[in-house]
């Protein structure tokens, strides 16, 4: 009697049939090192849309199927506050098609606050920031760690939307997954636990949270300053060494919630679903007095997570 072993191959992932020849290229949006982001119109429908086109030159064929996986995964995140990607496909280069932000991004918004000599009202940071949180927190419900969370990510519309964008370093984990240790991301916003070796989880992204917040309210970085130095930065950064938000211009309130965010101890940073709540209470209690003469009441809007 013979026994016969089947063995099964598993087949790499196959590329969309998309083409540059059904974009319009009209505006250069930006570009780096190995990539390119151009304003666009996909020809098909007229929907304006801003193309990535990055350079894998050299890659073999199942890198870039796997680069095309990896996109295909940010297609599966349906949320009203993430950039929304249409389509990839590769062809002299990886292109991703993306939703167009047509007021710019935060870093832009700051830049021009910093020129006006003017700052964010409270109001407008916590609408802000509650839209943020929103998106953070549907990231992490489908278990995507973002990792680069910065102003240049955050995506601003003229209706007032406010989008996250930018997953090309997110990681996804499994229900088995504690953590991830690969150091990616930008270091100004890279959390404690980021710089050292042993490893770092969705807690990660909310100490980006809160210097995103504290960046809003300071117009600057909570670590701005040390350009020149890295191993002086990570100390800072490892020491929670950050100077306190203006209290004569905003709330103690967003000053607790931005360091709350920012705790050295992953175990007491508020969770994304925590942030998601607290800045919503916050920006309703704002939105309730706009037009009134009263000063805002409120307690605090973020109790500390039961261990």
């Amino acid at each position: 009697m013979s026994t016969t072993t089947t063995t099964t191959t598993r087949a790499e992932p196959k590329m969309p049939l998309g083409s540059s020849k059904n974009y319009e290229f009209t505006v250069l949006l930006g570009e780096g090192a190995f990539s390119e982001v151009y304003k666009a119109k996909y020809k098909p429908n007229g929907v304006v849309c801003a193309l990535k086109k990055i350079d894998i030159d050299g890659l073999e064929d199942k890198f870039k199927a796997l680069c095309i996986a990896e996109v295909k995964l940010l297609k599966a995140v349906t949320s009203p506050f993430i950039i929304k990607c249409f389509e990839a496909f590769v062809e002299d280069h990886l292109y991703i098609s993306l939703e167009y932000a047509d007021n710019g991004d935060l870093e832009g918004k700051i830049l021009q606050m910093q020129k006006r000599g003017t700052i964010f009202s409270e109001r407008t940071i916590w609408y802000y920031f509650h839209k943020i949180c929103h998106g953070i927190k549907d990231l992490h419900a489908k278990r995507i760690l973002h990792r680069d969370l910065k102003p240049a990510n955050v995506f601003m519309y003229k209706n007032g939307n406010v989008k996250i964008g930018d997953l090309g370093l997110g990681r996804m984990f499994s229900q088995n997954t504690a953590k991830a240790v690969t150091r990616v991301g930008t270091e100004y916003y890279m959390s404690p636990e980021r710089n050292a070796t042993g490893g770092y989880n969705f807690m990660s992204d909310i100490w980006s949270l809160g210097c995103l917040l504290y960046e809003m309210a300071t117009l600057r970085s909570p670590f701005n300053g040390e350009t020149k130095n890295a191993y002086s930065l990570h100390k800072k950064i490892e020491a929670g060494e950050i100077l306190p938000l203006p209290m004569n211009l905003y709330s103690k309130q967003l000053n607790y919630f931005a360091f709350q965010c920012m705790n050295v101890d992953v175990t007491d940073r508020p969770t994304a679903e925590q942030c998601f709540r607290a800045s919503r209470k916050m920006f309703d209690c704002y939105e309730a007095h706009l037009n009134m003469k009263k000063p805002v009441r409120h307690g605090y809007a973020y109790q500390k997570r039961q261990q």
